[in-house]
């Protein structure tokens, strides 16, 4: 199969090195040192724009919250020369540092598996055809759904991802839903927990769950990325593998990296001061708000200092 030739192939990595970034011939390559991502807060925007950003890149599963990674993330990079596949590995790694997300050491088994190819939609097929519970371990409340799922394999987007989250209990880490298989969660690294079924007192302001991200796949279409930064494009990859970003989002009037492939977009080099702010104010706010508007306004309230 083409998944299992694909993985066998994979790269893995955990620790940021200080290597040079590998500079194709192909292509002149732009980098530049990842910031300390210090304070919280976007200047010269409005919270109406903030708050209007948030809502267009975010994309959680249909009547769910955003998630994000609250366990090690685990990279692995395949069909990509040795060198490259480091220098995206550990430019992933420095950015989910950032924002307080540790790495697995090397030999672990991937949670992010990135894969380069020519032939993308093909290999996207082949990879849903082998391991269908993988992307849709539910029918509902784990990941965008099958309209999506079937987008995923078939965009002409030179670069596409897919995510699956869990939602969890909030105190005791079990999982909230029933699993068709494929996917292992193990909180806190031991055995999976049985789901503990409370009742308890409805709020409108906390839920009982949080929603965390599990798995993350990211094709990169090596025959349409085009002659772009490989600097760019791995902090491009941080990006869609560390939040769950909508892969039709219209970010043309916000200075972000996910207008890198964007054409008449004012593109950039690299993560922006506005995408850093983003991931900074995902990883910090609350995750057991009951609603996800509620998660946009409180990420937007960190975005803008408020």
């Amino acid at each position: 199969m083409l998944l299992k030739a694909a993985l066998a192939s994979a790269t893995l990595l955990a620790a940021p090195s200080t290597q040079d970034e590998p500079k194709p011939v192909s292509s002149p390559i732009q980098t530049g040192n990842v910031a300390d991502l210090g304070d919280v807060v976007v200047e010269g925007r409005s919270p109406e724009q903030v708050q209007a950003f948030v809502e267009e890149a975010a994309a959680p599963p249909p009547g769910r919250r955003l998630a994000r990674w609250n366990r090690p993330i685990c990279v692995g990079v395949a069909n990509m020369e040795g060198r490259y596949a480091r220098f995206m590995i550990d430019r992933i790694a420095s950015v989910a540092a950032e924002i307080g997300v540790e790495s697995e050491s090397p030999g672990c088994e991937p949670n992010i598996m990135i894969i380069a190819a020519s032939d993308a939609n093909d290999l996207a097929q082949a990879m849903v055809s082998d391991r269908p519970s993988a992307f849709r371990p539910t029918r509902t409340g784990t990941d965008l759904g099958s309209a999506a799922l079937e987008r995923f394999q078939s965009t002409e987007a030179p670069v596409r991802w897919w995510h699956v989250s869990l939602p969890v209990d909030v105190d005791t880490g079990a999982v909230a839903t029933q699993l068709a298989g494929e996917i292992i969660f193990e909180p806190g690294g031991g055995p999976p927990k049985p789901l503990a079924m409370r009742v308890r007192d409805p709020s409108r302001l906390r839920a009982h769950t949080r929603d965390e991200l599990v798995q993350a796949t990211v094709i990169i279409d090596t025959s349409k990325v085009g002659r772009i930064g490989f600097g760019a494009l791995s902090e491009y990859v941080a990006m869609v593998a560390l939040a769950q970003i909508a892969p039709d989002a219209d970010t043309s009037g916000y200075e972000t990296v996910l207008n890198l492939f964007s054409e008449g977009a004012d593109r950039t080099s690299g993560l922006t001061r506005w995408d850093r702010d983003y991931l900074g104010a995902l990883y910090t706010v609350r995750q057991d708000r009951a609603r996800w508007l509620q998660q946009v306004r409180d990420i937007s309230h960190a975005m803008t200092g408020e």
